[in-house]
C-alpha cells in the first residue's frame, strides 16, 4: 500500500520524511514529526492515532522500540499495522511489521535513515530507498529523499500503481515548537505523484 523512508541532517537539525501510496491523500495519515522528538510513518492498514502516542512516549524517554510495543497495546489490531521510527539525533531508529500486513512488505535501517514498505513489488524496496538517500545525502536532505521516492517509483512502487505522495521536514522555526513545519507537501490524487510531488519542492527549493 505504502513506502516511506524518514532520515535526520545532524548538522542542519532537521527531520525528513518521504511517503508515496497507492492510497489517495497518503499524506493526511502516514507521516508524522515533532521538533526535538522523532519522526514516525504509520501504515499497512493506518491507525493514525499511533503515531501521536508513540511521539509522546519518546517524549517521555521511550526508546523507538519501546514506544512502538507500547502504543500497540492498545491498538485492538496491532497485528494490521506498520511503523517505523526514527528518534531525534537519527541515531534510535526502530521498525515493526505486523503478522497480516500485505505481501510484500520489509522494512531496512542504516546510519543514516530508516525505510519500510508493504503491498510493493519488491521486499527490497526499504533497502533500496535507503541506498538511494544515501547517494544523494550530501546534496541535502530533501533531494535524497525525492530520489529515494524516485527509485522506488521506478522499480513499481506499490502494487496498485502509485497514486499520491508526500514530504514533511521539520526542524527551527521563527514560530517555535507551535509550528515546527518547514515542508510540508501533498500530492493527492496523481497519476505520477513522485514527479509532481518533485515538481512542488522545485517551486519553493530551499536547500536543507
Amino acid at each position: 500500500m505504502t513506502y516511506s523512508i524518514i532520515a535526520f541532517v545532524p548538522v542542519h537539525g532537521v527531520l525528513g520524511i518521504g511517503v508515496v501510496s497507492g492510497s489517495i491523500a497518503v499524506g493526511s495519515r502516514v507521516p508524522w514529526a515533532r521538533l526535538g522528538v522523532g519522526g514516525v510513518v504509520t501504515q499497512a492498514y493506518t491507525n493514525p492515532s499511533l503515531a501521536p502516542i508513540i511521539l509522546d512516549l519518546i517524549e517521555k524517554g521511550y526508546s523507538c522500540r519501546e514506544a512502538i510495543y507500547k502504543a500497540l497495546e492498545g491498538d485492538p489490531e496491532p497485528t494490521l499495522r506498520q511503523i517505523a521510527v526514527m528518534k531525534w539525533g537519527g541515531v534510535d531508529k526502530a521498525y515493526y511489521n505486523g503478522e497480516g500486513i500485505p505481501e510484500e512488505y520489509s522494512g531496512y535501517v542504516d546510519e543514516y535513515c530508516i525505510a519500510v514498505a508493504n503491498l510493493v513489488v519488491s521486499k527490497e524496496i526499504p533497502r533500496i530507498m535507503c541506498r538511494a538517500y544515501n547517494s544523494l545525502r550530501k546534496a541535502g536532505l530533501v533531494e535524497a529523499i525525492l530520489e529515494a521516492l524516485r527509485e522506488a517509483h521506478l522499480l513499481g512502487g506499490d502494487k496498485r500503481g502509485d497514486t499520491s505522495a508526500a514530504l514533511l521536514v521539520v526542524g527551527e522555526t521563527p514560530y517555535g515548537k507551535q509550528y515546527d513545519r518547514i515542508i510540508d507537501l501533498r500530492v493527492d490524487y496523481s497519476k505520477e505523484p513522485v514527479k509532481q510531488l518533485t515538481e512542488l519542492y522545485r517551486r519553493i527549493r530551499t536547500r536543507i
